[in-house]
């Protein structure tokens, strides 16, 4: 074993400036670390105590974290956490005046300023070579996606007052969010979308016997590399996968949006994300985003263009490409791209039938902020309740007693999820005191894992398989949590109260640590399982 010298531990330190991160990246335990630190009289890093007058100060300020970060030298995901630590959620309703910046006419658009995804893709909506960040474009989409809440857009686009829809080939309907039916109330709300699909013409309608939304709208090819969707859901984001421009929209500007084809946005300034190294053992592509969710905040990215890159993303299957994409929101990110290479295009060989453009950014783009993670030692992550961002490895959450575990949404419910957590739970059976429940994420994914044998092994295992669909995810209908009761599951959310009773917790991970906590009946580490 090589011991760093000193330079190299107060570099280390100064990048990652806990033992136990320090560690990770040198394949060490964090008592180690420390025990070299204490040899060489590095002390233990400590971050610059803020006070609350100061900052409160720069937040009425600025209003911003990323520029009240800037006077105290740090981020704008840390200010935002002295922010959160000190109760200073709102925005203040005046800025000091004497703070404020101002931008000349004309500043900073010299024409060496290359351009992001997002720049080129609005662009090339609205017909111009270029536009710039904080324009407002006017455009038409390329795809209109509404679930289950399609009977609210339905009712708002009758008040309207138009007749027929812009366009019935651009609207996509799946129904998944309470599929089956699990209330009268929904029931009707199921018969007036079916009503109103054959009323307009509208042919890409799924029942509720396809599968999730998102899911279904990239296995049918409905978006396509360089195009721009909108849907009322927010993880309309998952469209990023194939390199799209796709973002979620509330139930009036649906209405809008069907009654006139067109929708305001705002171009977003963009994030680059590079992520390099290879997935260790037991750690997958949720682990690598929800490890960057807890370091960039759900704030980190809010109303941003997240690109990402590097070679882990490269070697990447669109799969978990789409878990990127669709947990990006989770940390406010208004389109997340992975930009178009040889594995979107096998993908979508024999999906695709129409022709599309790939949208790439310039060599010379300007980002608000670029990030770069090495996840050659990361360890598997689990987000705790009840935020997405309060994530810690597994190490330091394993042995919580877990109630239900979950496999399956939009997140993590495709065929490699399913394989992942089939190939734990072979010839082992779900703790007495727990129970599973998977529920794949399409049809398509159902009858591929009952071709393979995966369902036949989960019901081995004493789970409960559902109907695809998204019902336990957002506490709709099936598997909801009783009072003091804990979840580990595949999602994307975990506030209080997302699925059932306000008083139980909901803890996020991945297919592997999900069967691992099956198995054991708290939460554990999957490579205890996957060891060679």
């Amino acid at each position: 074993m090589r011991i760093p010298k000193k330079e190299e531990l107060l570099k280390l330190q100064a990048q990652y400036k806990t033992d136990k991160k320090i560690g990770q990246v040198l394949g060490v335990p964090a008592y180690l670390v420390a025990y070299w630190r204490r040899k060489k009289k590095i002390p233990k890093h400590s971050l610059p105590k803020y006070s609350f007058e100061r900052v409160k100060e720069l937040w009425e300020t600025y209003g911003d974290d990323r520029k009240a970060g800037n006077e105290l030298s740090i981020s704008k995901a840390a200010f935002y956490k002295w922010r959160r630590k000190y109760n200073l959620l709102e925005k203040p309703k005046v800025l000091k005046l004497a703070q404020l910046e101002f931008t000349l006419p004309g500043a900073g658009r010299g024409k060496n300023r290359g351009l992001t995804i997002a720049q080129k893709g609005l662009a090339l909506k609205i017909g111009k070579s270029g536009v710039q960040v904080g324009e407002i474009v006017y455009v038409e989409p390329d795809l209109a996606m509404s679930h289950d809440n399609a009977g609210l857009v339905i009712k708002q686009f009758r008040e309207i007052g138009v007749t027929k829809v812009w366009n019935p080939d651009k609207i996509v309907i799946p129904l998944d969010h309470r599929a089956p039916a699990e209330s009268e109330r929904t029931a009707e709300a199921h018969r007036s979308i079916r009503l109103f699909v054959k009323e307009q013409g509208i042919k890409n309608f799924y029942d509720i016997k396809e599968g999730v939304c998102h899911q279904v709208v990239i296995e049918k090819g409905h978006i396509l590399p360089g195009e721009l969707a909108v849907g009322t859901d927010s993880h309309t984001t998952s469209y990023g996968c194939l390199g799209a421009l796709s973002t979620g929209i509330g139930a009036t500007e649906m209405a809008a949006v069907w009654a006139t084809g067109k929708i305001w946005l705002r171009v977003p300034e963009s994030l680059k994300l590079t992520i390099n190294g290879r997935l260790p053992l037991g750690v997958y592509a949720k682990d690598a985003i929800l490890y960057i969710i807890g370091e960039l905040t759900v704030e980190g990215a809010n109303y941003k263009s997240v690109e990402f890159y590097g070679d882990t993303v490269e070697n990447m299957s669109i799969s978990e490409r789409f878990t990127l994409a669709n947990l990006s929101m989770e940390m406010g990110g208004k389109f997340a791209i992975v930009p178009f290479d040889n594995v979107t295009k096998k993908y979508l060989k024999g999906r695709a039938k129409r022709s599309y453009q790939p949208i790439y950014a310039d060599e010379n783009a300007i980002y608000e902020n670029e990030y770069e993670y090495n996840i050659s030692r990361l360890e598997p992550q689990v987000a705790c309740p009840h935020n997405v961002d309060n994530v810690k490895s597994i190490d330091e959450v394993k042995g919580i007693k877990i109630d239900q575990v979950l496999l399956g949404s939009c997140t993590n419910g495709r065929i490699d999820d399913l394989e992942i957590a089939a190939r734990l739970l072979k010839g082992k059976k779900v703790h007495p005191d727990t129970r599973m429940l998977v529920l794949p994420g399409s049809k398509s994914i159902y009858l591929e894992a009952l071709k393979r044998g995966m369902i036949k092994t989960f019901l081995e295992a004493n789970c409960v398989v559902l109907n695809p669909g998204c019902g336990p995810c957002l506490g709709a209908h099936e598997g909801l949590l009783a009072k003091g009761e804990r979840c580990l599951a595949t999602t994307n959310r975990n506030f209080k109260g997302r699925m059932g009773s306000p008083e139980s917790e909901v803890y996020l991970a991945s297919p592997a640590t999900a069967a691992a906590t099956a198995i054991r009946g708290e939460i554990s580490d999957p490579r205890d399982f996957l060891k060679k």
